[in-house]
């Protein structure tokens, strides 16, 4: 495995250059949004609301991200101990119901809604979680099967910041081996119930302050330290590293075993440690929150990461150096970056303005950033207010062509292609296909790619040019335009649960339709070679 390791290396960034940079408009190119349910930030934003109600809030969020350019969605689904999903482990979310462990009535289960709904989109959907906090709500009553009532011996309370005025949070002790356990319970019960597309951790971890003014672990490093880490900073970081492992190894037996792809990433505060890179200064993910990014990279226990990098170019937490810092890092373990880019700040204390977001973009592609594979938006409000127009300047640029999500790559990891799409043909001002056989690892496609270019040799040098896709959808049609169907060359690829796609563009055949016209057509091939961008 040693004598193997840097070939990998080397064979996985050879790909990932190829993948992401070769072309201006990437088809592989991760457009998330983050969707906030605490304090009724993105949805449900009447926790009172009916059901009814908040499934066509929902709806109407995704159809908006389909319509702007996104492909994939993080929704929040555990904000804090509880759950916006069936869960027999956490309580019913106050966020969904106004009272935590009420169920909704007429009873339904949001994640699976949410799933089914978004796929239907041709959206992916990864279930963004917090791990470790319990309770930031005042006024919000715990339920009494919350994991705080019931051992409240797992808990401690910190601040949420120094000030005379600081709320105290309510949060899960990490040093404990039995709330380890726990988190990795919920996880398993989610991904092993669901057909999500990921989890995602953000960046609460320690709290960001109060565990020097209230270092309520003490008599936990004393008592819970097999290893005998010396300082209780050390100990601190060890206890997340546990847990992530943990998370990671918990899902790759899962997609093993049930042949599902569900990736896990974590979003942690955009600064490693102060002055890293040189010049950088500001609060230090290692030292305050005492989680540690790069150990999980070292120890190949992370799919992905995106840092929350929300600051301006060229100012004291400089996007630039930092997202290039982290694309190298990323790069060096040979994962992927998303980076989290901060939307709201368009209209927030000293507003942005949307050159900002655009200039932010244009540098998550540069050639040089070759591990970073698309940014994720926070948050949804900016997309539903339109914040100074960010929606059309973006589809008029930037978001202007359609993209997927790329591959996640490495050891364990489906690449196996599905098969090419069945029976392909043209109806009046239509194409269709039909879901094709199973691929050798038992995975059907999950949506499709329709291409349209100017002749057959454009199919080919343009194979990757994310402005040559028409649309991504979950079903077996397209509708077209009767100068589309006059004019271009088609070509309709499968995506499986990975975002595999097969495709040798250089076949063409000729399919006739009801109408006058034989259009030509561009199909891949069931043994084609892997294509994404």
């Amino acid at each position: 495995m040693k004598i193997l390791a840097p070939y990998f290396l080397f064979f996985c960034l050879a790909i990932q250059a190829q993948v992401n940079k070769e072309t201006v408009a990437p088809k592989g190119d991760l457009r998330g949004i983050f969707i906030p349910s605490i304090s009724s930030l993105s949805w449900p934003t009447n926790k009172k609301a009916t059901p009814a109600v908040q499934q066509a809030e929902l709806i109407a969020i995704l159809d908006d991200l389909k319509a702007n350019g996104y492909n994939t969605v993080f929704l929040q689904i555990r904000p804090e101990s509880d759950a916006l999903y069936a869960s027999s482990i956490d309580p019913w979310s106050y966020w969904l119901t106004g009272t935590q462990g009420k169920a909704p009535s007429p009873f339904w289960d949001p994640l699976e809604f949410a799933v089914t709904e978004a796929h239907a989109r041709g959206l992916d959907l990864h279930a963004w979680l917090n791990p470790y906090r319990v309770k930031q709500t005042p006024t919000m009553e715990l339920a009494p099967n919350n994991v705080a009532n019931l051992h409240p011996n797992w808990t401690f309370q910190a601040k949420i910041n120094n000030t005379d005025k600081a709320l105290l949070l309510k949060m899960l002790n990490p040093g404990l081996p039995e709330v380890r356990d726990y988190i990795v319970d919920v996880v398993k019960d989610i991904a092993n119930r669901y057909d999500v597309d990921g989890i995602h951790f953000d960046d609460y971890f320690y709290p960001y302050a109060g565990m020097e003014t209230l270092p309520q672990d003490a008599k936990t490093f004393k008592e819970h330290n097999p290893a005998n880490i010396k300082t209780i900073e050390d100990w601190r970081r060890n206890n997340v590293n546990l847990m992530i492992g943990m998370v990671y190894d918990a899902l790759q037996t899962i997609n093993t075993t049930k042949n599902k792809n569900i990736v896990f990433g974590v979003s942690p505060f955009g600064i490693w440690k102060s002055d890293t890179p040189s010049g950088i200064k500001g609060t230090s993910s290692f030292s305050a929150l005492y989680c540690d990014p790069l150990a999980w990279l070292n120890s190949n226990k992370i799919d992905y990461l995106a840092p929350q990098l929300y600051w301006e170019i060229e100012k004291k937490q400089d996007y630039i150096a930092l997202s290039k810092w982290w694309n190298d890092q990323a790069k060096l373990y040979c994962k992927q970056l998303y980076v989290s880019q901060a939307f709201y700040k368009i209209e927030h204390k000293n507003p942005w303005e949307i050159s900002e977001i655009q200039n932010q973009i244009n540098q998550n592609r540069q050639p040089y950033m070759d591990a970073t594979f698309g940014q994720i938006a926070y948050s949804y409000t900016a997309i539903k207010n339109n914040l100074k127009g960010i929606n059309s300047v973006l589809n008029n640029s930037h978001f202007k062509y359609k993209s997927f999500a790329p591959p996640v790559l490495g050891l364990g990891k489906d690449d196996i292609s599905p098969m090419k799409p069945a029976n392909i043909r043209f109806e009046p001002l239509k194409i269709l296909w039909d879901i094709p056989e199973a691929a050798p690892d038992g995975d059907l496609p999950v949506k499709y790619v329709v291409y349209a270019f100017d002749n057959a040799d454009e199919a080919i040098s343009k194979m990757n040019d994310g402005s040559k896709i028409l649309d991504i959808v979950a079903g077996n049609e397209l509708v077209l335009t009767e100068e589309q169907l006059a004019a271009k060359v088609f070509v309709v690829t499968s995506l499986d649960k990975n975002n595999n796609e097969a495709g040798d563009f250089t076949a063409t055949n000729s399919f006739s339709i009801v109408t006058k016209k034989v259009n030509e057509l561009v199909t891949n091939p069931v043994q084609g070679v892997d294509f994404i961008n």
